[in-house]
């Protein structure tokens, strides 16, 4: 299987303080990896070096068997921050404008969209659902609605990947189980690799394929099946208080 990402011997800090040590992962075709751990176990910060924001004090990452430095191949990537910090919502722009964007990378900035353009935006609004919403006001649309249009624009380059960073953060339980199952459909039916950020412990471990649990500058990886005690693993990073609670949400 082909790897996606490869991070070998990473090392991270911010001003000689280091955050991560010796990190280690391969996120192969097809994964559904979600990476979970305590707050400030720099999970952020993994995810902005993969998406080359930010560069390793030391050690090397590949994306699809490039060198990140050299790599340009960034229309295969998707990727939605927290609801909170990824869009203005109180500016005036539709779904459809939203979504837009994120093609002008490949029309030009001052280059007019043809109808093929408007066709990939409405196709990547329907795989999500909203495409009944084109011309609504971004900043009209409930929290879990938005979100979902978030998606809809990292989907409309036709990424291989998308990266998320607690994209569930300030949406209702309801607008979470349908996110989780879009991004579900996103994995199993379309093929796309998922890349995944969530404090929702209990959710996440139930929903993908392997768990990433950060702490103490270090990252272990599990497949995510029923014969991994992946209680005691959290233990190890969240403490002897930590509980995994998985609930499930209900239409």
């Amino acid at each position: 299987m082909n790897k996606v990402v490869e991070i070998k011997n990473v090392f991270f800090g911010y001003d000689q303080n280091l955050v991560l040590e010796n990190i280690n992962l391969d996120i192969y075709e097809g994964d559904y990896l979600g990476i979970v751990g305590p707050n400030g176990s720099a999970k952020s910060t993994l995810l902005k070096l993969m998406l080359n924001i930010l560069k390793p004090t030391q050690g090397k990452i590949e994306i699809f068997g490039q060198n990140i430095e050299k790599f340009r191949g960034w229309g295969k990537i998707g990727y939605v921050a927290q609801k909170a910090n990824s869009f203005n919502t109180s500016f005036p722009a539709t779904v459809e404008e939203v979504v837009g964007a994120n093609l002008y990378s490949h029309i030009g900035l001052f280059r007019r969209m043809n109808k093929a353009h408007r066709e990939q935006i409405h196709e990547a609004l329907s795989v999500v659902g909203m495409e009944a919403y084109c011309k609504r006001l971004i900043g009209n649309l409930s929290g879990g609605q938005q979100q979902k249009v978030f998606i809809a624009r990292a989907l409309v380059s036709a990424p291989k990947v998308i990266f998320l960073d607690e994209p569930t953060v300030g949406i209702d339980l309801k607008s979470q189980g349908e996110f989780y199952e879009l991004l579900e459909r996103l994995n199993k039916e379309m093929g796309i690799t998922i890349v995944m950020i969530s404090h929702d412990i209990g959710m996440i471990t139930e929903k993908v394929s392997r768990v990433a649990c950060m702490g103490d500058k270090r990252l272990v990886t599990h497949h995510n099946c029923c014969n991994i005690p992946l209680s005691e693993v959290m233990t190890q990073f969240y403490g002897e208080q930590m509980k995994l609670l998985v609930h499930h949400h209900h239409r």
